[in-house]
């Protein structure tokens, strides 16, 4: 992480134009009428104009900026950003300051562009005392997934007198992800999909509360007296306890089926932007049964057919899971598909033992050898979810786009919850079948 590029500039400021005019529309009237008023006005405006500028100027030079390696953020969620403010300056304070994030030039079409994935914001910090650091926040809002990346921070002031905007530019490249949306699943979609319920078919290679025996030890306080091993401590003259098994909690894998290109998905003609929707939602799918399934204790994974990612073997710890999160955030769809032929072969292991779930996007093309699955599209999201998790990222864009406004913003923004769908009839969730629904 470097700084670079430091540009310092005078930038056009509304407020600073309408007092230019001002200032010449004075000196114009003073010139014509050589009046001694209208001159002492002229000088006080051009007195005003000048130590606001220099003002600014001296309050900026020595100013230093850094942007805080921001942690991903999700879909509908508030992604915080931190910044570092420092003011080198031995004996002047610096006041209401602004941070605000800017795209390189000719970056508008980039797909990490982060004005693609979320709303503007800003940062401001009202008071930077001399040799203080100060951290500002600002608080974006994700719109879509991806790979975010971040390039120019412009911090600007109009201090003291609001008519010359004195600011800096600093180039300081950083990425991070948005992890897809996640939706609460219905009550029994889970338990359906993994019939052996939060027990697995094997046991761990640990002690734990289970049935089957496991070896002795020496009593411990604490211990229940139930467990004591009589005979064996009648043998030895030392009181000995039976230790159990613990079963392994189950395991679920998720194939995600992106083998089928946009364009040749079931939508209407012209329907692209559809067929990508059914995309993002079949991503959407896929990381909420797999944040369910870890809230419940299971050991999950994860498997992509059609693009060229490794298969994530099945575990249970938070950094696994925020893992598959990041795989399913860094995702492209504009790449390169490889047919389910060839995708699936060497990704899916023939002697795991764990329950899979295929999502598609559009229709259901079964997996040879896979007959046990569970096979899941996009367009069933509503009848297995109930809301979204956190805000709804469809209504938050709406409305952005009904403000119609370029203001940053750093607050929470308006929502009402989702109306909760019907009940998902029978055969919604189709086991081992190859038609969608």
């Amino acid at each position: 992480m470097s700084l670079t590029a430091i540009v310092r500039r005078v930038q056009p400021h509304v407020p600073g134009l309408i007092y230019t005019g001002l200032l010449m529309l004075v000196t114009v009237a003073a010139m014509n009428n050589q009046n001694n008023l209208l001159f002492w006005v002229m000088g006080v405006m051009v007195s005003v104009l000048v130590i606001s500028a220099g003002a600014s100027a001296l309050m900026m030079w020595s100013f230093r900026i850094r942007r805080i390696d921001p942690r991903h953020g999700s879909v509908g969620e508030p992604l915080i950003v931190r910044y570092a403010l420092t003011n080198r300056r031995r004996l002047i304070s610096a006041f209401n300051i602004h941070i605000q994030e800017r795209t390189a030039g000719g970056e508008a079409g980039n797909a990490g562009n982060w004005r693609r994935l979320m709303s503007d914001a800003s940062a401001w910090v009202m008071h930077v005392g001399p040799r203080e650091t100060v951290h500002g926040e600002a608080i974006f809002w994700p719109l879509r997934r991806g790979k975010v990346m971040f390039d120019r921070i412009v911090v600007s002031t109009t201090f003291p007198f609001g008519i010359v905007r004195k600011s800096i530019t600093i180039s300081q490249p950083q990425h991070t992800l948005i992890f897809p949306m996640l939706y609460q699943l219905r009550r029994g979609v889970l338990g359906a999909i993994s019939p052996a319920g939060l027990i697995g078919s094997k046991v761990a290679q640990h002690a734990g509360a289970g049935d089957d025996y496991y070896g002795i030890r020496e009593l411990k306080p604490g211990d229940n007296i139930r467990h004591v091993a009589w005979k064996r401590s009648a043998r030895t003259d030392e009181m000995v306890v039976i230790e159990r098994t613990s079963p392994s909690p189950a395991r679920i894998r998720v194939i995600l089926d992106l083998t089928t290109a946009t364009q040749k998905l079931h939508v209407e003609p012209g329907g692209l932007a559809e067929a990508r929707e059914l995309e993002e939602r079949a991503i959407s799918l896929a990381a909420s049964i797999l944040h369910e399934a870890d809230l419940e204790g299971y050991q999950v994974g994860l498997t992509v057919l059609g693009i060229d990612m490794p298969a994530i073997s099945v575990r249970r710890n938070p950094w696994h899971l925020r893992r598959i999160m990041a795989a399913l955030a860094s995702i492209d769809l504009d790449g390169n598909r490889t047919p389910l032929e060839a995708a699936g072969r060497g990704k899916i292991r023939d002697a795991e033992r764990a329950s899979l779930v295929v999502v598609s996007p559009d229709r259901v093309q079964p997996l040879t050898g896979r007959e046990n699955a569970w096979y899941l599209t996009a367009r069933q999201l509503e009848s297995l979810t109930v809301a979204p998790i956190g805000w709804d990222a469809s209504k938050l864009a709406r409305s952005h786009e009904n403000e119609g406004s370029d203001e940053p913003g750093g607050g929470m923004p308006s929502h009402q919850p989702s109306p909760q769908p019907s009940p998902p009839g029978r055969g919604k969730a189709t086991k081992g079948s190859g038609a969608a629904a």
